[in-house]
């Protein structure tokens, strides 16, 4: 059974994803100017309301190596993004140097700061790395859904209705600065814009 799930998730994903871009009423609000290479990054939650959202960037996706991102893959592959497969953390450090070269090559690449496994709303290092490194610009993205699911998953993934209204919110660009220090203030920085939480 579980065999048979996926393989329907990677022959409907693709026609789903479509008809659902489709349909969806997509405000974006503080939309940043095309530029130079931007990290944007979201929570797990709102993967999908945020690739529809960054889709005029075409940027290139940090994707798990699980069947998931396999289907992400086959879903998005003929839109213009890029992908990269793996993590950040410490198995990812082939994913992070590719992500350092797209940066360093000046297009823009999107994370999701508590992926691949979570814990929910904890802002993994590997996105403020990435941006010391490059010197590249963190843009939070926010989604706020009308009509949707909230899937029973970990990350509490939000799947937007069919024909809804969805706004994506850029956050202002957050530089990550030298030593401890200027982390810091990045992740708090990064932290208050994805959940208002300024611990």
């Amino acid at each position: 059974m579980p065999d048979l799930v996926q393989r329907l998730k990677f022959q409907l994903t693709p026609w789903i994803f479509r008809g659902l871009t489709a349909s969806v009423r997509v405000e974006r609000r503080q939309a940043p100017q095309p530029g130079p290479a931007t990290i944007f990054a979201s929570l797990h939650r709102d993967m999908i309301p945020a690739i529809i959202g960054v889709a005029p960037y075409r940027p290139v996706l940090l994707v798990s190596r699980s069947d998931d991102g396999e289907i992400l893959i086959r879903t998005l592959a003929s839109r213009g993004y890029g992908f990269v497969r793996g993590s950040t953390g410490k198995e990812g450090g082939a994913a992070f140097r590719s992500l350092l070269s797209q940066l360093a090559a000046g297009r823009s690449i999107g994370i999701a700061v508590d992926g691949p496994r979570g814990p929910f709303g904890t802002i993994h290092d590997g996105v403020l790395r990435l941006a010391r490194l490059s010197g590249a610009t963190i843009v939070p993205v926010v989604a706020t859904p009308g009509v949707h699911l909230s899937l029973k998953t970990w990350d509490r993934t939000i799947v937007p209705a069919p024909g809804s209204r969805l706004a994506i919110t850029f956050g202002e660009r957050i530089t990550v600065g030298e030593g401890d220090a200027g982390r810091h203030v990045a992740e708090l920085a990064v932290r208050r814009a994805l959940l208002g939480d300024s611990r």
